[in-house]
């Protein structure tokens, strides 16, 4: 599922409740230089940190595929955190009550496709938290996107997601990786400001110092890492394409890996923070189609959210196959070609009405014959550009859909920014950061989680990093 677009939808919640943060410190390494001759103290030098790279903020592992690989994933239950009332004891970053809550609404008529009697139907084991394992990570600096035109509308969203799917053992020990996919999204805010008006969306207000803490740890990490204090190898991240991340392909370091992941989730992540789930699921039994639905979470009660791009009555999109081609219902009205603005249909079904939208899909594309080359390439660009396309202004399937679409349609074959072993490699595969069993099991990178991706190295490097190193002059 698209991080920005799916994520950020835990802004509504802003407007019914408040959000308070507990603030992080933030670590600052520093270097004194000492005369030896005179024994004379030399103005302190800053220990300049090397800059984060795509596998340092996000975090994709291996798929799964044999008995001993269980040992390398982290379980969603596994994860807990400190009570804050009671120190000694733990409580789990996605508690049963919640977890129920996100399998009801998930087999709920909220989960149908409307005009249609297609839903999203669970398999028993996906209905069991002990099943849900991390596909992968994503540190997102500021959902719904980065750009200076989306902060000055949604304002700034830091917020750690988990990509989410059940996987279990088959008779023989293996695992079996089920083709759903959830986000869990934590979000890291001090509060909102009130919308000016009723149509618009309150702007949350990030917690910097929560951030600070967050990137100060990714960084430490990454040093780990690299100079061999997780494993044998000295495993770098510096300049390579998105993928599965190097230190969890890496058999010296991926146990070490893994734990350090974990105790970096546990350090900053809380039940408290999570304000958002997602859901990408098929009919029971049935491969097909991909039904999408997005949750919010407000103070312990979830809700699933109206589709921004649909009519405002709509919570499910679905994307089916058949004839000659594929089809997405209900017809999603975008309105990415228009200038950033907070109003959209899940702030309510009269806050921009479809006349006064103008935008691409991938539901422009997905007919036979398709437009021509170069007004597909428009189309698809748009779609996987996070500075035009975000949650509120683009539908879900686009966003799942647009890199098949160039695969297949303009025949792409290699990706700048994405390992090409990520590629999703069958038509059907939908994931955007995750494992697909479509067309064999495979850890998948697109073009948009690899651009999202990108911009949040880009911000953290030079807003965070450089900063930091600022203060320490």
């Amino acid at each position: 599922m698209n991080g920005s677009r799916i994520a950020s939808f835990r802004y509504l919640r802003l407007g019914l409740i408040g959000i308070l943060v507990a603030c992080c410190a933030c670590v600052g390494w520093l270097r004194h230089g000492h005369a030896s001759a005179r024994q004379a103290v030399m103005p302190e030098q800053t220990q300049v940190i090397p800059p984060l790279s795509a596998d340092d903020v996000s975090f994709l592992f291996p798929a799964p595929t044999r008995a001993e690989d269980f040992a390398k994933l982290i379980a969603v239950e596994d994860l807990t955190t400190q009570n804050p009332q009671d120190p000694t004891k733990r409580d789990p970053v996605w508690s049963d009550a919640v977890f129920q809550q996100f399998i009801a609404i998930a087999n709920s008529p909220s989960a149908q496709v409307a005009g249609t009697q297609i839903g999203i139907g669970l398999p028993p084991e996906a209905k069991s938290i002990s099943a849900w394992f991390i596909a992968g990570i994503r540190i997102d600096a500021g959902a719904p996107g980065l750009s200076s035109d989306i902060h000055g509308q949604f304002g700034q969203s830091p917020e750690i997601r988990l990509i989410v799917q059940p996987v279990t053992r088959s008779a023989d020990g293996t695992p079996k990786v089920d083709d759903i996919a959830g986000h869990l999204i934590f979000d890291f805010l001090t509060g909102a400001e009130a919308p000016a008006q009723t149509d618009r969306l309150p702007r949350p207000k990030p917690d910097l110092d929560a951030l600070n803490a967050i990137v100060t740890d990714l960084a430490a990490l990454r040093t780990k890492l690299s100079t061999g204090q997780l494993g044998t190898d000295k495993v770098s991240t510096a300049g390579l394409p998105l993928g599965v991340h190097p230190g969890l392909a890496d058999a010296t370091t991926a146990n070490n890996l893994r734990q350090e992941i974990k105790s970096f989730l546990e350090r900053h992540i809380s039940g408290q923070r999570l304000n958002a789930m997602a859901i990408a699921g098929l009919p029971a039994g049935r491969p097909e189609p991909w039904i999408f639905l997005s949750m919010r979470n407000l103070s312990g009660t979830v809700v699933p959210v109206h589709g921004p791009t649909l009519d405002g009555l709509q919570f499910a999109e679905m994307l089916e196959r058949g004839g000659t081609g594929f089809q997405v219902v209900p017809e999603p009205h975008t309105n990415n070609l228009n200038p950033i603005a907070c109003q959209n249909a899940a702030v309510s079904a009269t806050s921009l009405p479809i006349a006064k939208r103008v935008g691409d899909s991938t539901a422009d594309v997905l007919v036979s014959p398709p437009p021509p080359p170069d007004k597909t390439k428009e189309i698809l660009d748009v779609i996987a550009d996070p500075v035009k396309s975000h949650f509120f202004n683009t539908d879900c399937v686009s966003c799942h859909t647009e890199t098949r679409r160039s695969m297949d349609i303009l025949k792409v074959k290699d990706i700048p920014g994405i390992d090409s072993a990520a590629l999703p490699k069958d038509s059907w595969n939908v994931r955007n950061f995750g494992w697909s069993p479509a067309g064999g099991l495979q850890a998948t990178v697109t073009r948009r989680t690899a651009a999202e991706t990108a911009a949040v190295v880009t911000f953290i490097n030079s807003q965070v990093l450089a900063k930091q190193a600022a203060l320490k002059r």
